[in-house]
């Protein structure tokens, strides 16, 4: 244990009695176990290393390259359905606004989507003005026809023990 001078401490004199505790570190034995340690890692990465090459030698073994004449009979064209077109050398964008414009031209105009029957296209804004002033075809209820054309279903407020009248 250190010695307990009544002394003054001076910065700038040295004080040979007072030092640190010698026997709680040893740095030997901490700088050994950084040096093996790094050592370890170096060594892992090497087997690791050796391991991945040895692992493609024996796949590329068991799995041989295609032979040239295989590779000049393969087709050019990739099979159906293709995504995009390779004949038009066009960039994704330009063929997105191609697509925008040709759903725009099928929804905003008149045509024929089958001339024997009769059955026409038209503009989607004039089909929503349309059912907004026909409304939609309704099927009457069953349960309506006893309730005077009312159906009943559980209220909210009662927690579904009384039965609350709406109109179909």
């Amino acid at each position: 244990m250190a010695e307990i001078t009544n002394k003054p401490h001076k910065p700038d004199e040295g004080n040979p009695e007072v030092s640190f505790e010698r026997r709680d570190v040893n740095v030997f034995r901490i700088t050994a176990f950084g040096i093996g340690l790094l050592l370890g890692c170096i060594i892992v990465i090497f087997a690791m290393w050796a391991m991945f090459d040895y692992l493609y030698k024996v796949e590329s073994d068991k799995n041989p390259s295609n032979p040239p004449a295989m590779m000049n009979q393969r087709p050019t064209l990739p099979p159906e359905p293709r995504l995009q077109g390779i004949v038009t050398p066009d960039p994704p964008r330009v063929e997105l606004q191609q697509l925008k414009d040709d759903e725009n031209a099928i929804l905003n105009n008149y045509g024929w989507i089958d001339p024997n029957k009769g059955t026409v296209r038209i503009p989607i804004d004039q089909a929503i003005d349309m059912v907004a002033k026909k409304g939609l075809p309704s099927k009457p209820s069953p349960a309506g026809a006893d309730n005077d054309g009312y159906r009943t279903i559980p209220s909210d407020a009662s927690g579904g023990r009384t039965p609350e009248k709406i109109s179909q």
